[in-house]
């Protein structure tokens, strides 16, 4: 797991369009997300978000040195807004981790994201979510321990390496859509898919991590949030959202996959909104020339402007491009 300075998620005033900085977390297994959430916003930017209270899985101590009595803490491998990643290692096994340490501080009054993310993840269980496996608080911060992704994330893979071939970026989206398929089927939306939360544990085996903006969905949503690039028209048009939100983010990620920059840009944020609402991807470029009809298909379908219109996660797998790679070719290479 690590945490990026470039990448930067946010949470919108509906006047103005002003971002606020929000910093994140991740996740584990053992029960199950149908465990209700026990606080919900009544709000009307925030209506039908269903948030879990207190993590009761968080364990309280007194200082970083009672940490240190479990795992040995490293070297900073990543920073965000609000924290630091550490390379860490549990001294009972051995096995190497990653320590994020999160400034309460700096949360200004938002700390129950991350108390609600760790309750949640303590939940989850799914080859292609990143795992939780601590968690911590003083009366100053927060230390979540979390699997180690020995690769990094996709944008750095993609930043480094360029675009992404073809049967490459079809098991990731593959991946993808099974952890959302996973999430959606429990009524979980994530909000915030994109290639810095797609943590690389093998070369392209991803796991979906950052889960500060995640909620059970009660109803339509209308909190504007997530990473502007990779935000869906109707979160935008505050008209009320859904799971759906997620597979036009996912789409976005498809094409950065392919082409190697991102289907809308613009030199602030205004003009980049309205060309997100607009909704017209261009796969047209010099890029697009050697990239499939089946895959070009599968962009287009992800990134319909009608949200209706978009496949199910679910359905996702059954893709013409997609339907050659199962989860068994995955899983044994």
């Amino acid at each position: 797991m690590r945490a990026r300075s470039s990448s930067v998620t946010v949470l919108y005033d509906k006047r103005n369009r002003k971002g606020v900085s929000l910093d994140r977390n991740n996740n584990y297994a053992s029960r199950e997300v149908e465990k209700q959430p026990r606080m919900v916003h009544t709000s009307s930017r925030h209506v039908n978000e269903g948030f879990f209270g207190v993590s009761k899985w968080i364990q309280h101590v007194d200082g970083r040195q009672d940490i240190e009595k479990q795992y040995e803490i490293g070297a900073v491998i990543g920073k965000g807004n609000f924290s630091s990643v550490h390379l860490t290692r549990r001294k009972e096994d051995g096995t190497k981790c990653a320590l994020k340490q999160v400034e309460k501080r700096a949360m200004r009054g938002k700390c129950f994201f991350v108390d609600n993310e760790v309750e949640m993840l303590s939940l989850i269980q799914h080859d292609h979510i990143i795992s939780i496996i601590d968690a911590f608080s003083t009366d100053n911060q927060y230390f979540i321990v979390f699997e180690h992704a020995q690769y990094g994330d996709l944008y750095e893979t993609i930043r480094k390496n360029g675009r992404i071939e073809e049967p490459d970026a079809a098991m990731i989206t593959l991946q993808v859509a099974s952890a959302l398929t996973y999430l959606h089927e429990r009524n979980v939306v994530h909000r915030d898919v994109k290639p810095e939360n797609l943590l690389l544990v093998d070369k392209f085996n991803v796991k979906l991590c950052d889960f500060g903006l995640a909620c059970h969905v009660l109803g339509p949503l209308y909190r504007i949030c997530g990473t502007p690039t990779y935000c869906a028209p109707e979160v935008l048009r505050e008209t009320g959202y859904s799971t759906l939100c997620d597979i036009w983010s996912l789409g976005v990620v498809l094409y950065v996959m392919l082409a190697g920059y991102a289907p809308f840009r613009a030199p602030d944020q205004t003009k980049l909104f309205k060309l997100i609402m607009q909704a017209k991807p261009n796969m047209d470029m010099p890029e697009w020339r050697g990239i499939s009809i089946k895959a070009k298909d599968l962009v287009s379908r992800l990134m319909n402007k009608n949200e209706d219109r978009r496949p199910l996660a679910s359905q996702i797998i059954s893709h013409p491009w997609i339907a050659p790679y199962t989860m068994e070719n995955i899983d044994d290479e």
